[in-house]
């Protein structure tokens, strides 16, 4: 039985947690049923994956994404505010640079204990993963898409790494995209961000258009069959 545990919704209390933490929607939750490892706990990443979950579990789940129309001000905000060290991992390493460039400037005060590209390959991973526990971060975020960067957050964690994780997505190489922040305030309020983001990337074209649709049909079934056993948590 795959066992799923889905958090309602987002609380600064957890970035005082040991614990990794990612982002599922109808598009990643198919690494979730190859590979994702047993220590990570999602939030529910869009508003067709949320009502979907709110619906089947009977109480109400948010929206929860890591960017910056939901939790990465608070995330990057609060660790600035209290002195927590920040690492980063994701993108192109020409990504990586304007994106922390920007962080820098939005965050003037903040600790970043190091940050490193998006392209590995398994021995470097391992020197990449010692390298945060040395840093003595408190908050990785990791950015290599769904299955890989769940992967990284518990082989982290298994290196020694102590603090709290959260996977992040295209989040990275989507605000060194951005002029100003990635969704315009219409499309954010109007709830498009999928329709946006096709025009944008149009490689997600598939993403949404067939594996959205065919992943929530898996996932129904296995929920009928009783093969996904769902935990929910605050």
């Amino acid at each position: 039985m795959i066992r799923l545990q889905i958090l309602r919704h987002y609380s600064p209390k957890l970035l005082e947690a040991n614990q990794a933490y990612s982002f599922i929607n109808f598009a990643s939750i198919s690494s979730f049923f190859e590979q994702t490892p047993g220590t990570v706990t999602y939030f529910c990443d869009g508003m067709l994956m949320s009502a979907f979950m709110s619906r089947v579990t009977g109480r109400t789940i948010g929206r929860v994404s890591f960017d910056f129309t939901s939790i990465a001000d608070a995330v990057l905000g609060s660790a600035e505010q209290q002195g927590k060290r920040v690492y980063f991992v994701g993108a192109r390493q020409a990504e990586l640079e304007l994106f922390i460039s920007k962080i820098k400037a939005l965050y003037p005060q903040l600790t970043i204990a190091g940050y490193h590209n998006g392209y590995f390959d398994a021995a470097q991973a391992e020197r990449i993963q010692a390298d945060i526990c040395h840093s003595e971060a408190n908050i990785l975020i990791v950015g290599l898409g769904a299955g890989r960067q769940e992967q990284f957050e518990h082989d982290a964690f298994r290196a020694g790494f102590r603090g709290v994780a959260f996977t992040c997505g295209g989040f990275i190489r989507q605000e060194a995209m951005a002029t100003r922040s990635y969704y315009p305030a219409v499309i954010n309020h109007l709830h498009m961000r999928a329709f946006y983001r096709m025009y944008r990337e149009p490689h997600t074209i598939k993403r949404y258009l067939i594996d959205y649709p065919s992943n929530f049909l898996h996932l129904l079934t296995l929920i009928v069959q009783r093969k996904v056993a769902i935990s929910v948590g605050e």
